[in-house]
């Protein structure tokens, strides 16, 4: 992985989805090589968030006539109920960077890397099924058109929405992960899947953003001995689905993590042990529970490389209840006070899990 910063911007009152970004944008260093920016905002409807996307997409390049960055908008509300930003800027002025309408690349010595924007189907009114099949046929076009494989892929964020719903039987969130599962078999996968995040929205259908890379340095899967790997789950945990012409319902192709260099790539984590989840309901003990098995995940005696000792640069706190955010920050503030972190409100992928967190560790 190409050596990347990730800020965190707020915008600082309420306004219009203009306004909001048009604060955060006015923050921004115009200094630094700006790659992309995920916005996050709540949308009462499809509708919305389309519109709401569409603003987006114009503030930025009006912000940045050359050079615009890649746009991904989520729709999951944010801890104060106001637009945040995470910028992602490269800090190394002799990489190459080629710059398409959804997606960048980048080049340096033997390393390629490629980033998206975020990926939607054309029509958010169709199943998760064929919303998710119809990005996942945009993703084939954009690595085939790049030189990447499909098995590049090291990195990947799915925002479903309602992603516990059920439609007849269905589940969203199992109609994805068989949408993935047949776009992920037509590739050899000789070194694990990608990490990844398998999250609720609040609208916006099916949103896919991901990450490629070739060449480079330690680019590996790590696993978690104190849950059994996703890709590997029995049948008991998995939510009905109705695709015929699958033998069996499918698992989340992922990795609980991936090491690229010195920097480790968190997938979504909650308070699962095996294959079980917690049957706590309390937020704190899911809290707690969760870091526990991230702590474990990145401690050295787990990490597939020479490690003294590991530090989180980055969480992504995803909270189930609004009404828990206060107590997650206080006790998040209160024994991991110093990576960069934010709180989002969302569904996650069981009813019974309160909260998952990903994020972001380097090697020390």
């Amino acid at each position: 992985m190409l050596a990347k910063d990730k800020q965190l911007y707020q915008a600082t009152e309420r306004g219009s989805i203009e306004t909001m970004a048009q604060d955060i944008l006015c923050k921004v260093s115009k200094k630094e090589t700006i790659l992309k920016i995920v916005f996050f905002a709540a949308a009462d409807s499809n509708e919305e968030y389309l519109t709401n996307r569409e603003s987006l997409i114009a503030c930025v390049k009006k912000e940045f006539l050359t050079e615009t960055p890649l746009i991904s908008y989520v729709a999951q509300e944010t801890a104060y109920q106001l637009l945040t930003a995470e910028v992602i800027t490269l800090n190394d002025n002799s990489i190459k960077i080629e710059r398409h309408s959804n997606y960048i690349i980048l080049e340096s010595n033997d390393t390629r890397e490629l980033m998206t924007g975020g990926i939607i189907p054309q029509s958010l009114e169709k199943s998760t099924y064929a919303q998710a099949h119809d990005i996942f046929e945009q993703i084939k076009k954009i690595l085939a058109a790049s030189k990447f494989a499909i098995s590049d892929i090291y990195r990947q964020w799915n925002y479903i929405q309602g992603i516990t719903v059920e439609n007849e039987g269905s589940q969203n969130y199992q109609e994805f992960n068989d949408a993935r599962s047949i776009f992920y078999s037509t590739a050899q996968w000789n070194n694990g899947y990608p990490a990844a995040t398998g999250i609720g929205s609040c609208a916006g259908g099916v949103m896919v953003d991901l990450y490629a890379l070739q060449g480079g340095e330690l680019n590996s899967p790590i696993d978690n001995p104190l849950q059994i790997a996703a890709h590997s789950y029995s049948q008991n945990v998995l939510a009905q689905n109705t695709q015929a012409t699958l033998p069996e319902k499918t698992t989340p192709k992922f990795e609980r993590a991936r090491i690229t260099g010195r920097t480790i790539h968190i997938s979504g984590t909650a308070a699962i042990r095996g294959e079980e989840s917690s049957e706590s309901n309390s937020i704190l003990s899911q809290t707690e529970a969760t870091m526990q098995i991230m702590n474990h995940l990145v401690s050295p005696q787990n990490i597939p490389t020479a490690c003294n000792d590991s530090a989180y640069d980055f969480l992504r706190i995803y909270v189930k209840r609004k009404e828990d955010i206060p107590q997650v920050q206080q006790y998040m503030e209160q024994h991991y006070p110093t990576p960069l972190k934010h709180y989002l409100v969302s569904d996650i992928c069981r009813p019974e899990l309160l909260i998952e967190i990903e994020g972001t560790a380097h090697i020390l």
